[in-house]
């Protein structure tokens, strides 16, 4: 029964999304190779900032509920130094009590901004749990994401809204920049909507879009197949290279369909409260000339 009811959500929007697809993927030709094409005529080194928060400092996380947020941040950490412009010296991996908010703060104002340059590309990989701002704090941010310091699942200042986000992001000098987010309501994280980024979230944005795992992949779903589309299915000029938007447009789907099965009946019990948990809708927020190249495809794949 489960089957046939999500065989008929999905089915709702299998239409719109194919269709989606298939006019995005008709803007895969020579504009996609705009940003290839820039950065390999510069010395581009590849910098990678990588975060994952499962657990906090004084917050409490439902013991019935698996999360794999760790094993997500160390696999795409893992995942990408196994190819050839990824070195693991221009890679930083930060979990649960490294990524405390001034640690974050640090590493993307000062280790970055030390390495890289304005030809370089930098990669900003953060999954954690998030949620909404209230109404009365809307002038801080659209949305938060957690931190290691987190205490209170109200309290603003131990989380790192979009503002805020934003305006560490603003001290790099990079023109190419990828900042992935994995986590509730990551589809408002708003203030990231810069020129010279692309930005990628799990979570939709005009309605709760609950952002899970899967207890099946142990993993989170729209990481688990970005790192697919990065091992090369997502190139579809066939250029040698996976870019953020095509990762992206070969991760949407996949997640969609994905979500639905993992969630439905899109009601979770977390804690005490059983509230209302609909599928993901991944966004992009693409504010980049052309296309920005992440993956380097080894020789042979």
């Amino acid at each position: 029964m489960k089957k046939m009811i999500c065989i008929f959500v999905t089915s709702i929007f299998l239409f719109s999304m194919t269709s989606l697809a298939f006019a995005e993927s008709i803007l895969l030709t020579d504009i996609g190779k705009i940003g290839v094409d820039k950065l390999e005529e510069n010395d581009v080194e590849y910098y990678a900032l990588i975060i994952g928060v499962e657990n906090f400092s004084g917050f409490y996380t439902p013991e019935d509920k698996a999360y794999y947020i760790t094993e997500t941040a160390q696999g795409m950490y893992d995942f990408l130094k196994s190819y050839p412009n990824w070195k693991e010296e221009n890679m930083k991996l930060l979990l649960d009590e490294d990524g405390s908010k001034e640690k974050i703060r640090d590493a993307i104002v000062h280790w970055l901004d030390d390495k890289e340059d304005e030809n370089d590309v930098v990669l900003i990989f953060y999954t954690s749990h998030g949620w909404k701002t209230k109404i009365t704090e809307k002038k801080y941010g659209n949305a938060v994401i957690f931190t290691y310091n987190v205490t209170e699942e109200n309290k603003i200042e131990d989380k790192i809204t979009d503002m805020e986000f934003d305006a560490w992001v603003d001290e790099l000098e990079s023109n190419n920049i990828a900042i992935i987010l994995e986590s509730c309501y990551s589809g408002r994280m708003l203030s990231l909507r810069q020129k010279g980024r692309v930005v990628l979230a799990a979570g939709g944005k005009y309605v709760f879009c609950g952002v899970d795992d899967s207890d099946y992949l142990k993993f989170g779903i729209f990481a688990q197949y970005l790192m697919e589309g990065f091992t090369g299915v997502a190139d579809l000029n066939n250029d040698g290279w996976v870019t953020a938007e095509e990762a992206f447009r070969f991760s949407r789907i996949h997640t969609i369909l994905t979500s639905i099965w993992e969630q439905f009946p899109f009601f979770q019990k977390y804690g005490n409260r059983t509230i209302f948990w609909t599928f993901q809708v991944p966004q992009m927020y693409d504010c980049y000339l052309g296309s920005l190249p992440l993956v380097q495809l080894s020789d042979g794949v």
